[in-house]
């Protein structure tokens, strides 16, 4: 009963503060402005999740990591940075929606793309990909599906792989391949 009655209001704040954006397809080589979304779920996902971020960063380009943590503290070995942040359940309010001011600083910076890397639905996760500025989402959840720009069937294959296949099917979207 009371999943049902957060799930209708997390639904309507969503639907009343829907971002105005127009789309845009963008190449990942092309972004300037990247923002990753994933799901740590241990020290091994942490590890996985930083180091496509600190490639991402090293080839010169400005990358902003959100980070949801299924649990009420976020653990030790995930290490705010300027630009890393996390959040866990204590900072969502009681219809599952993210209240932490640098997920909303997120929310309005409008990135070139915005990755998801979540293998499991999270309606925290969902919430700040409805509610994101970003010109281009790419994703693979399929029940977040209506919240991405292109949707990549990718569940099964690791995270590098993946942002590969994103590389590959934006530049096709394009017309940029290599």
């Amino acid at each position: 009963m009371f999943s049902f009655i957060k799930k209708y209001f997390r639904k309507k704040y969503l639907a009343e503060h829907k971002p105005d954006r127009s789309p845009s397809i963008v190449a990942l080589p092309r972004a300037k402005f990247i923002g990753l979304l994933c799901e740590i779920t241990d020290e091994d996902s942490y590890k996985d999740i930083f180091y496509i971020f600190t490639k991402l960063q090293e080839s010169g380009r400005q990358v902003r990591l959100i980070g949801f943590v299924d649990d009420k503290e976020v653990p030790f070995y995930c290490l705010p940075q300027l630009t890393a942040e996390y959040f866990c359940l204590k900072h969502l309010n009681w219809y599952g929606i993210p209240v932490v001011e640098q997920i909303n600083d997120f929310l309005k910076q409008e990135c070139d793309m915005l990755i998801d890397f979540n293998y499991r639905f999270h309606p925290a996760v969902q919430s700040v990909l409805s509610m994101s500025h970003a010109k281009f989402i790419v994703g693979r959840l399929t029940e977040c599906q209506s919240s991405y720009d292109l949707f990549i069937d990718a569940a099964e294959i690791s995270n590098l792989k993946y942002l590969e296949a994103v590389s590959t099917y934006t530049q096709k979207l394009t017309g940029n391949e290599r």
